[in-house]
């Protein structure tokens, strides 16, 4: 696993690539992100599973939800609460988090687990959430990088995960600090959390 605190405090992200900046340190919620929200895909309680430097929970916090964020970097989280409050800022591991959730952001978090543990994450993120809860997933979709996802392998996951996918497109989110590469490729997934019931009636 990429050592993130490490990376918040200066080192570097990928072996061989010098640390210039933290590139999806945007100083602003993600474009996604705030489109997500003027369509109506926040809700009720929200978990920001990944949460970074905090510049998406603070923004769903302004519009009146409550949000829950988490990161495992105890450095992200420190600036994060320097960035504004109205936030529940929580050091940890997202997927170790239990709860009642009504909608999950998992913003370009996917992808930093190893493969063997993605589908582990978002299984504790459909644990997370009350059934029908909203999940508005981002997942980098650059081929032939450590961090590759394919769509098969998310869609699977997920699927496995108990979470009912209704949109799964490309699109892009923007970064920081990286010269000629203001935007990164992304697979953009919204799903909807299936019942436990239906899931505990199709288990073999």
């Amino acid at each position: 696993m990429v050592d993130f605190e490490g990376f918040y405090r200066g080192g570097e992200l990928v072996e061989g690539v010098p640390h210039d900046g933290v590139p999806w340190d945007i100083g602003a919620p993600q474009p996604v992100v705030v489109a997500w929200e003027r369509a109506g895909r926040f809700r009720g309680h929200v978990l920001d599973a990944g949460c970074g430097t905090g510049d998406n929970a603070l923004f769903l916090a302004e519009r009146g939800f409550r949000v829950t964020a988490v990161d495992i970097a105890p450095t992200a989280i420190e600036t994060a609460r320097t960035r504004g409050d109205g936030v529940e800022w929580i050091v940890g591991d997202a997927a170790a988090l239990t709860g009642q959730f009504d909608t999950v952001l998992a913003s370009a978090l996917f992808h930093c687990l190893p493969p063997d543990q993605r589908p582990g994450l978002v299984a504790a993120l459909r644990k997370a959430a009350v059934d029908g809860a909203l999940l508005n997933l981002t997942s980098l979709a650059v081929e032939g990088t450590p961090f590759d996802v394919s769509e098969p392998e998310l869609r699977t996951a997920l699927d496995d995960a108990g979470w009912e996918v209704t949109r799964f497109a490309r699109d892009v989110i923007a970064v920081a600090g990286v010269d000629g590469l203001p935007e990164l490729p992304v697979w953009i997934v919204e799903a909807t959390a299936a019942s436990r019931g239906a899931c505990a009636a199709t288990t073999p």
